[in-house]
């Protein structure tokens, strides 16, 4: 019989065993739940031995470690043959954990130990690790959190490389872009838009590895390089025509070159891998083609200057701009740069001879610097630092005539179009050799080609502005012969140079006869004397004049034409015109009958006028002849006009018509008296009294005086007709009474009113058009009322301008004919393209559209939005708006579901686990949980025989009863509850209030606007601006 008044304590004391067997299973099986790295169900193996097993294939894994507890993972990849491997782990920004890869047998294959938050990358590199394990090391170092674990798997038949199997060729990779390795990408093919990832090996024998890539129409590629940390390999990607699109050689992994804006669709690009020469180091690298679709980037579709690409980014790779070399010339470019991805663009051209050059760059969306530079030594020309999107730069100054010059175009805030023109002016105008400043300089006329200076040596400077014209050493201004080279100086001025000179100082004596005669050959005045001109001179000649008379008998020795002096009067005889001094020459002696050579002997001379009578024709020197004077013997006296006897010189009537002389303007004419316009006609005989050229019977008729030169009638048209009897004053053919201008010949008309007659006014109804203009516009140049319509008012009248708004649009072709904000409306809304944030009408904006790949301008094409939340699926990294990013759901189209322990394809939410799944899941600690139940249970039944006897039986299976209840009760899951979403699959935290990291944790409900800075608006969510780090910011 048992005692029941013992079996209680047992049964006590049995079911606290059976409640921590129970506890102590849940315990475990709970911590198994909670811990999930790479998908398991638990947590990965803290070493090699105890390793996760992940499949052999390219996968993206989470891992969680956590400081103190859980600070290493290892997973463990069974390798294919022929195959290599790469791991890349993202971390949280404010951990730090280290990535280890181990061979088989533990060796170290790479390493990497970025600081926090820095991701770390690890590769076999050129280690053969076909058909052996590898094991994947991620060590916490410093922090907690969850990892990103991406792997890849790579054929070594497209990409393991070592020395002679560069990307897998069997050949080492050529060394010039000559003969660059083709590289097939992973689908095989050639033009392929695959992602994949090479090996490849430098070696002393060959430290320089060329590839070549196509990049087909419409993509552009970017290449990562990894190598091992020891080594320090650099990275260059060329274009076509091996112009150098981006470098990488910072030292650092990974080293990243890409096309950039640079659109080089359908060609091949060129890839070059080589050691730092500085320092050489070989070894095994990775690289991995990453060829990505440049649609609707500007960045990855620019024309810079004309370029069909990016501008080059240095002065070693200026793009060339296109400069005319032959005359003015204004180029105008566009471009397009970043202050984050293409902050500088460099270009190049020649500035023709003889001209300048000017730079204007102006941008709405970038602000930055405008540089010139000489290309030869890199000087500075000019700069403009506005910083404003207005630049301006030129040659103002510097010479660059026919040089070379480098323009950088740099971006210091923002991204976007700019434009620029280049002006290219001449020095030259008339094109005549000789620069503008330098002809006004030289006095001759820039504008005239046959107006040149004079360069008489030719050394390009003009003769005005040479010092030397000649450049014989002697200024001109010490230079008797400043264009002739071989003479300096001219003594005589006869235009012989000394040099050439035998006379130098032009006196007739050669110098070297003045040297003879002791005079100075160099002194005109310093000459010797040669009176006779025998040259010979006086000091040696016994006849100095030459006359054959010796100087000792010769009275005058000097003169040749004297050697007697009668009346010693110093005048020879020869010359002496009265040789006897007696006041008659000595020819009219001999006429007048006298000796010439006797003082004593003079002829008779009336009037002492020094003519003898017999010779002189006016005896009474009155200057009247002897034949016509009245009063030959008289001299006061000689004609008398009125023959009243008396001469008229005492005559005070001389024509005795009763005018005394003093009164009489015509004192010897009877029939006149006066001449008031002192004409020299009589007022008796004279009809215009006055010689105003009007007659005096005119004047009196048209009110003048006729004997005042002053008083003359008004006669404006000057047709002699005056004023007072002219029906036209002006002549003009139009009477006066009609004539809107009686005193202007050229006009009679003003309609206008302006006081401009019509003739000279081009705009007669003062309506601002012109005359010329009006009638071929529909307009009457004569009626201010009628005006031509213009609507752009660019001055050129609807009727014949082909674009009435002056948008650039034809009216044929404009939507919006008088709009010159619009020209198009593809939907038929009645609101232009310009304006219309949904050009198609398709309920997507235009900017939304152009992110999704669809075309804003077909309203049949849309958006894929699977879970209608406003973002398409190409940028929702949640497409079924579960809160499970796609990267890590299951069933990323479906919102009820998002993960698959069983892999059973069917979703754990709609299909919950079973008892049997989770052990399968966690058949170790299942196992562990099993045996301590047993022992429990093994306990309490010997506790129970030993005390209780028969009652034990009945015990045990009451224990066991409650065991198993208790442990269906705790180790199942309620079936109508989803399971738990795996750690780092939930919805990502909300953002602190009005911050997000990045535009994957903006809110739902906004669209992305404006670009420059970016915006992303909506009702519900507001309006949030994108700041320089990438991050957002709710305004």
């Amino acid at each position: 019989m048992i005692d029941t008044g013992k079996t209680r304590p047992f049964a006590s004391k049995q079911t606290s065993a059976s409640i921590i067997s129970c506890i102590f299973l849940i315990s475990l099986l709970s911590g198994s739940v909670l811990a999930n790295d790479a998908g398991s169900g638990s947590d990965a193996g803290g070493n090699a031995s105890s390793a996760t097993y992940l499949p052999a294939n390219n996968s993206t894994y989470y891992g969680n470690l956590t400081q103190g507890s859980d600070t290493d993972d290892y997973y463990a990849v069974n390798m294919s043959w022929g195959t290599g491997i790469a791991v890349t782990i993202s971390i949280p920004a404010n951990s730090d954990f280290d990535l280890i890869l181990q061979s088989s047998g533990g060796a170290q294959i790479d390493s990497s130990t970025n600081g926090t938050g820095q991701s770390d990358h690890v590769t076999s590199n050129g280690t053969s690790v076909g058909g052996s394990t590898v094991y994947i090391w991620v060590d916490q170092y410093l922090g907690s959190g969850q990892y990103t674990m991406q792997i890849e798997i790579f054929s070594a038949g497209n990409g393991s490389g070592g020395i002679g199997n560069d990307a897998g060729s069997g050949q080492d990779a050529g060394g010039s872009m000559s003969n660059a390795l083709p590289l097939t990408l992973s689908n095989g093919t050639t033009n392929a838009t695959n992602s994949t990832t090479f090996q490849a090996n430098l070696s002393s024998v060959n430290d320089d590895d060329w590839y070549s890539i196509y990049v087909p129409t419409g993509y552009g590629i970017y290449v990562e390089m990894y190598h091992n940390s020891s080594a320090d390999f650099d990275m260059w990607l060329y274009d076509s025509n091996g112009t150098e699109l981006d470098e990488a050689f910072t030292g650092n992994v990974p080293e990243t070159v890409g096309s950039n804006g640079t659109d080089i669709g359908s060609s091949t690009a060129y890839l070059e891998i080589k050691d730092w020469p500085v320092s050489p180091s070989y070894g095994a690298y990775n690289f991995t083609v990453n060829l990505f679709s440049i649609a609707g980037n500007p960045a990855y579709s620019q024309d810079d200057g004309l370029s069909g690409g990016d501008a080059g980014d240095d002065l070693g790779n200026a793009t060339s701009l296109p400069i005319p070399q032959t005359s003015n010339s204004t180029r105008s470019f566009t471009g397009w740069k970043s202050a984050s991805d293409d902050p500088n663009d460099w270009y190049s051209f020649t500035v023709p001879t003889d001209y300048g050059v000017e730079v204007n760059m102006s941008s709405t969306n970038v602000t930055g610097y405008l540089v010139l530079y000489w290309e030869s030594n890199l000087t500075l020309i000019d700069s403009s630092l506005n910083n404003n999107g207005a630049e301006y730069v030129t040659s103002d100054g510097p010479e660059v005539s026919g040089q070379d010059v480098l323009l950088r175009a740099m971006a210091i805030t923002g991204e976007g179009f700019y434009n620029f023109t280049v002006n290219v002016f001449t020095l030259d105008t008339d094109n005549d050799g000789w620069q503008d400043t330098t002809e006004i300089q030289c006095g001759t006329d820039p504008e005239d080609y046959n107006s040149t200076p004079a360069d008489f040596d030719y050394d390009g400077i003009c003769d005005t502005m040479d010092s030397d014209d000649d450049n014989d050493g002697t200024d001109d201004v010490d230079d008797d012969f400043p264009q002739d080279a071989s003479e300096t100086t001219d003594t005589d001025n006869d235009g012989i140079g000394n040099n050439a000179d035998n006379d130098d100082d032009g006196d007739g004596w050669d110098d070297s006869e003045e040297a003879d005669c002791n005079t100075n050959p160099l002194d005109y005045n310093s000459q010797p004397s040669d009176t006779d001109s025998d040259e010979l001179c006086n000091e040696l000649d016994d006849d100095d004049d030459g006359d054959g008379y010796l100087d000792s008998n010769d009275d005058f020795p000097l003169d040749d034409s004297e050697w007697l002096d009668t009346d010693n009067d110093g005048t020879g005889n020869n010359e002496d015109a009265n040789d006897d001094g007696d006041g008659f020459s000595d020819a009219d002696e001999i006429l007048c009958g006298s000796d010439p050579l006797s003082y004593a002997s003079v002829p008779v001379d009336t009037d002492t006028d020094g003519i003898c009578d017999i010779m002189d024709t006016d005896d009474d020197g009155d200057g009247f002849a002897d034949d016509i004077d009245e009063f030959p013997n008289n001299p006061q006296e000689w004609i008398d006009t009125d023959s009243d006897g008396q001469g008229d010189n005492s005559d005070f009537d001389d024509d005795n018509d009763g005018v005394l002389d003093e009164f009489d303007a015509f004192d010897t004419d009877p029939s006149e008296q006066y001449d008031f316009d002192g004409d020299g006609l009589g007022d008796n005989y004279d009809t215009d009294d006055d010689n105003d050229g009007w007659s005096d019977s005119d004047e009196t008729t048209c009110l003048s005086d006729s004997q005042d030169s002053e008083s003359i009638p008004a006669d404006w048209d000057s047709d002699q007709i005056c004023d007072v009897m002219d029906d036209d004053d002006d002549g003009d053919g139009y009477p006066d009474i009609d004539d809107a201008f009686q005193y202007d010949v050229d006009e009679w008309v003003d309609t206008d009113s302006d006081g401009i007659g019509d003739n000279e006014d081009t705009d007669d109804d003062g309506d601002s058009w012109e005359d010329a203009i009006e009638p071929n516009c529909g307009a009457d140049p004569l009626d201010v009322t009628s005006t031509p319509i213009d609507t752009d008012s660019d001055g050129t009248c609807d009727y014949l301008d082909p674009d009435d708004d002056n948008d650039g649009a034809m009216d044929a072709d404009d939507a919006f004919p008088v709009n010159p904000d619009e020209q198009t409306d593809t939907d038929g809304d009645g609101i232009g393209n310009n304006e219309d944030n949904d050009d198609d009408g398709d309920s997507w904006t235009d900017y939304a559209e152009s992110m999704c790949d669809t075309s804003p301008l077909s309203d049949t094409s849309t958006p894929v939005d699977t879970d209608g939340d406003a973002t398409c699926d190409k940028l929702d990294l949640d497409d079924d708006g579960d809160g499970v990013p796609d990267s890590g759901d299951k069933f990323p189209l479906d919102s009820l579901e998002w993960e698959d322990l069983n892999n059973d394809g069917l979703g754990d939410n709609g299909n919950p686990l079973s008892i049997v799944d989770k052990m399968k899941l966690n058949p170790g600690i299942s196992a562990l949980a099993v045996i301590a139940v047993l022992a429990s249970v093994g306990a309490a039944i010997y506790a129970n025989m030993s005390r209780n006897g028969g009652a034990l039986l009945s015990n045990t299976k009451s224990a066991k009863g409650r065991i198993e209840s208790d442990n269906d009760t705790n180790l199942g899951q309620n079936q109508e509850t989803a399971p738990p979403v795996p750690p780092g699959l939930g919805p990502a935290d909300e953002p602190p209030e009005g911050y997000a990291k990045s535009w994957e944790e903006l809110p739902p409900g906004g669209e992305y606007t404006d670009t420059v800075p970016m915006k992303y608006v909506g009702e519900s969510c507001g309006t949030w601006i994108q700041q320089e780090d990438e991050s957002w910011k709710r305004e």
